[in-house]
């Protein structure tokens, strides 16, 4: 008799707040199926108006054309970009996808920037600007050379092993150029065809080691999802398969094989969420798919947090679909369930409508649906709460929690608060094919 009073009070009291819900979400698939036609045709070293609104800064001296669904304009033009966060008066919720060269020597780096995002163009250089990662492989160092001959002064000295950033060559490629230097052919190497690089005299003065948008500057939103079923505001970055690129975020260089969030917070930290592949900072820390860290400067140095669960939670809401290359979510309980303290009347600070909570003081299995008959994702120990999102009637008969996509709680094992009766019943996934 509980359960089925707990049904009729979830059928009946659904009501404005569900239907805000559904039709937010369905807003944002909009906008997205809408960006992906609208932007077909980016090309590299590019940036695509998906959807409004989309602020841009120009370089000085450049006009741009740039304030349609679909204008393009080039990466090389723009100090910075801006997307703003979802409006439900206007409807309105911006995304900016962008083909990023970097030092690819094939393909392009996709970033899409989406809800309340800003993005810094920290590189002045042309869309033509190539640079290209050497390595010294003489055993005893080598020498960067103020002009490109062998008894030019000294600039500073480079040890074997070290990689550097080349932005240019002479004719004949005898010798490379980087930011402060030149250094001999003879004493690097190279997986990238060299030739690539532009032609520079003697001379010449040139200090970008960036190409457009390989170094960046960024600002997000956070915490700031308008509705279940969309994402917090972020930059996602995605490599070709198995390619990776050195970029530099917020003054911190990181080198990216497969797919990054990247958000910030309120008092100015970067935060890093890998969702597949690996990400290599701070000069050789590895971080690995499903974790996340944060980064910012104490005085004059960049501190890194200890890498942590990243949030599954708003991850799976991602617009991944506009990426070129599909993969599947790491599995994580970030952002889905949370520490409480029992015994401190924690329930009791929640009022009736308060967002839906399910805590548990008893060891529980966590399952990919509402029964016994699912595979157990993970077990928790007591003390954790979450926030369903829907319910279900379990092949047990019970009422069973949702806490995320494929995370089920039996709600016989846990206490609830808050407004649990805007909750949608849903059907029961099916079970895996064993």
């Amino acid at each position: 008799m509980r359960r089925i009073v707990i049904l009729f009070f979830i059928l009946v009291t659904s009501g404005s707040v569900l239907a805000q819900t559904v039709d937010c979400a369905a807003f944002s698939q909009k906008v997205v199926e809408a960006t992906r036609k609208a932007c077909a045709d980016l090309q590299q070293n590019q940036a695509c108006y998906g959807n409004k609104t989309v602020e841009v800064q120009p370089r000085p001296n450049v006009r741009l054309a740039f304030g349609d669904v679909g204008d393009i304009v080039a990466l090389s033009a723009f100090e910075a970009i801006s997307t703003t966060g979802y409006n439900e008066e206007d409807e309105t919720w911006g995304m900016v996808p962008m083909n990023i060269r970097g030092d690819l020597t094939e393909g392009s780096i996709t970033a899409l920037a989406f809800g309340e995002t800003s993005v810094q163009n920290n590189s002045d250089a042309s869309s033509e600007f190539v640079a290209l990662e050497i390595t010294v492989i003489e055993r005893t160092g080598a020498n960067l050379r103020a002009q490109p001959k062998a008894d030019a002064v000294i600039v500073r000295g480079v040890y074997s092993g070290d990689r550097l950033q080349a932005i240019g060559r002479l004719e004949d490629s005898s010798w490379i150029r980087i930011a402060d230097g030149w250094i001999s052919n003879d004493l690097i190497r190279s997986t990238a065809d060299l030739s690539q690089l532009q032609v520079l005299e003697p001379d010449s003065e040139i200090a970008d080691v960036f190409a457009p948008l390989q170094s960046m500057g960024l600002k997000t939103g956070l915490d700031d999802a308008p509705c279940a079923g969309v994402p917090e505001s972020g930059l996602l970055l995605q490599t070709p398969a198995n390619t990776s690129t050195n970029l530099e975020v917020n003054s911190a260089g990181l080198t990216l094989s497969g797919t990054l969030l990247l958000q910030t917070t309120v008092d100015g930290k970067t935060v890093l969420s890998l969702l597949e592949g690996e990400l290599f900072y701070n000069d050789g820390y590895r971080l690995k798919p499903a974790e996340r860290i944060e980064y910012g400067f104490q005085g004059s140095t960049i501190k890194y947090s200890s890498p942590v669960e990243y949030d599954y939670a708003n991850a799976r809401y991602l617009p991944l679909v506009l990426l070129p290359r599909e993969f599947e979510l790491p599995f994580s309980l970030g952002g889905v369930i949370f520490p409480f303290t029992p015994g401190t009347g924690f329930l009791q600070t929640f009022t009736a409508d308060s967002a839906c909570v399910a805590a548990w003081t008893v060891d529980v299995n966590l399952r990919g649906g509402p029964g016994t008959n699912y595979p157990i994702r993970r077990g928790v120990t007591g003390g954790f709460y979450g926030h369903p999102d829907a319910r279900a009637i379990g092949s047990d008969g019970a009422v069973w929690w949702r806490l995320g996509e494929g995370v089920w709680i039996a709600a016989d094992n846990t206490a609830a608060a808050g407004a649990c009766g805007n909750l949608p019943l849903v059907s029961p996934p099916p079970l895996p094919a064993r």
